[in-house]
């Protein structure tokens, strides 16, 4: 009965390698983002042994996806946030190869896997965030820079989506009007929405972002085909025409702005 409850204690899940850190010469400390049980914070110790291939069945790199099997901090995560647990053992099912030979697509995975860490609270589960994480990944590998920029913009949105943070990018934030593709307008990272023109700005009216901050102009028809980009998992491979790399990143940036003021930390 006693092996039993130990044995109890052993969490197995799927899992995608966000950050990894040495921690000594032996051993790492690695963030894992697991489909049911969110963001794992977990210390693999001696994993860098010999010894330990038996349990490490590749390596723990970044953006790598396997199944783990780890034992949860000894308090509550609720209470305690981001305590670390302990791998107990790591199963590599896929090391992103066609990543690791294209840089732009290595940056750009890194930069999901960064929003991911800023905008997902440890231990609180997100499996669709976790299905679309594997979804631009895929993505991301072994296309063009249209497609890579798209599967970037698509992710990070559905991030924000799923933290709770999704920006308004359908209206203005102040007058409620339908915004016009035709028409230039000013994001608000602070409120994360935009606002249809000079007039309805915050400084027109009198009244601060909160917190005060700088707004960014762009372009009516770049926030509305934002509005209207599916999440990774519904993204055609390929598209009926090229895509705008121009107009994808400044998509992005304007996300990552919204991030940034979030976080209150640069990406």
């Amino acid at each position: 009965p006693f092996y039993n409850h130990l044995m109890a204690t052993y969490i197995s899940d799927d899992a995608i390698c966000l950050r990894v850190q040495d921690f000594s010469e032996t051993s790492q400390i690695v963030g894992l983002f697991t489909r049911a049980h969110g963001l794992v914070p977990l210390i693999a110790k001696g994993v860098k042994r010999e010894s330990k291939k038996g349990v490490v069945s590749g390596p723990l790199d970044l953006l790598t996806a396997g199944e783990v099997v780890f034992v949860p901090p000894k308090s509550s995560p609720a209470a305690t946030g981001a305590e670390l647990g302990t791998l107990a053992a790591w199963e590599l099912l896929d090391h992103r190869t066609g990543l690791r030979t294209d840089l732009a697509a290595l940056d750009s995975g890194m930069l999901c896997a960064e929003v991911t860490t800023l905008l997902v609270h440890p231990h609180d589960p997100h499996p669709d965030l976790f299905d679309q994480l594997e979804a631009a990944l895929r993505l991301l590998s072994g296309h063009g820079a249209g497609q890579r920029a798209r599967a970037l913009v698509a992710y990070v949105k559905a991030a924000l989506v799923a933290a709770g943070y999704g920006p308004q990018l359908d209206r203005c934030l102040r007058c409620a009007k339908p915004l016009l593709s035709d028409r230039r307008v000013r994001f608000l990272p602070t409120a994360g929405g935009i606002v249809c023109d000079d007039n309805c700005s915050p400084a027109a009216q009198g009244v601060s972002p909160r917190p005060a901050g700088p707004t960014i102009a762009a372009a009516g028809r770049i926030v509305i085909a934002l509005s209207r980009l599916p999440a990774p998992t519904d993204l055609p491979p390929v598209t009926e025409r090229p895509d705008d790399v121009e107009a994808l990143w400044s998509a992005i940036h304007l996300l990552l702005a919204q991030i940034e003021s979030i976080t209150d930390r640069p990406i």
